[in-house]
């Protein structure tokens, strides 16, 4: 059935006559009248006869006029979705991060996305990066965030930027009163060292190899979240990546420019075999986009 025949009944049922329904309509009465007979044709169904001098509605019309409006209540929601789409308003979307990422990061840019897009759905969720690769392979994420090269079938690789590696100390520390921590400053230090999970570790310790720095090694934690909140508990120190030492408290935890300079390369992870949606390429769009001026500022 025609979208035409259900506004046509609607508008009778509402206005009570011919010439009101066409006005409603903004069309002639003639083509008024031939909707109404197109209608009846359609369904083999009298549903406005003469009377008075005018069309009104039949029984038929009134055990019709509900299914009727549910139809139009359906067109409605219809049109709404499509303009949804339309305007990447609505949908969702699963992100996949590495820890640092997902909780010091993406919760800033995805508040902002999603008041301009308040009816989409995002979930995210955090991952090793690793395990964000396999997500993102597996079709489980939309897009993967991960600190480590990995490349496989089912993917296709971005890289995104890099984070650089700081300095966290406990603020009564003795060395929390320099503005930079040097590799060799940590020595006998006792220390937070971070699990190997994403090479994290590897390129940390090389920053030390070179004047050979033994540290007093108390604990390993594969996120930097986590040594962060170990440093804020006074355990030790720990170099960490910079979007982690964001989430310190200052009252708890000294964050220092650490030398050698250490950076970590973040790459974005997108599915291969999908076509991307709408919203999709408006949300890795801007995230590039405010990634990228943050780390400019």
């Amino acid at each position: 059935m025609k979208i035409r025949y259900i506004e046509a009944f609607r508008a009778m049922m509402e206005c009570g006559t011919v010439s009101a329904a066409a006005r409603a309509l903004r069309i002639s009465q003639p083509a008024m009248t031939k909707l109404i007979a197109q209608l009846q044709a359609e369904l083999d169904l009298v549903l406005f006869a003469q009377q008075g001098g005018r069309l009104a509605p039949t029984a038929e019309a009134h055990a019709l006029a509900g299914s009727m409006n549910r139809a139009w209540r359906g067109v409605m929601e219809l049109k709404e979705a499509a303009e949804d789409v339309r305007d990447m308003r609505s949908g969702r979307l699963t992100i996949a991060a590495f820890p640092s990422f997902a909780q010091a990061v993406m919760p800033g840019f995805i508040a902002q996305f999603v008041a301009a897009a308040p009816r989409s759905t995002i979930a995210l969720h955090s991952q090793p990066s690793l395990r964000v690769i396999d997500w993102t392979a597996d079709g489980q994420a939309d897009l993967g965030i991960a600190a480590v090269l990995a490349p496989r079938p089912g993917v296709h690789v971005e890289p995104l930027g890099k984070l650089s590696a700081v300095c966290a100390l406990p603020v009564n520390h003795r060395l929390a009163q320099r503005d930079v921590i040097h590799a060799r400053d940590l020595r006998d230090e006792a220390f937070i060292s971070l699990a190997d999970v994403d090479r994290s570790r590897s390129r940390i310790e090389a920053a030390f190899e070179p004047d050979a720095v033994e540290r007093d090694i108390r604990l390993t934690t594969p996120q930097s979240t986590l040594a962060l909140a170990l440093v804020a508990n006074g355990v030790g120190a720990s170099v960490i990546d910079d979007a982690a030492a964001s989430l310190a408290d200052p009252a708890k935890v000294a964050i220092r420019r650490f030398v050698p300079a250490v950076s970590f390369d973040i790459y974005l992870y997108h599915p291969a075999n999908r076509e991307p949606s709408q919203l999709y390429e408006r949300f890795v769009r801007e995230f590039r986009r405010w990634f990228r001026s943050r780390r400019k500022e």
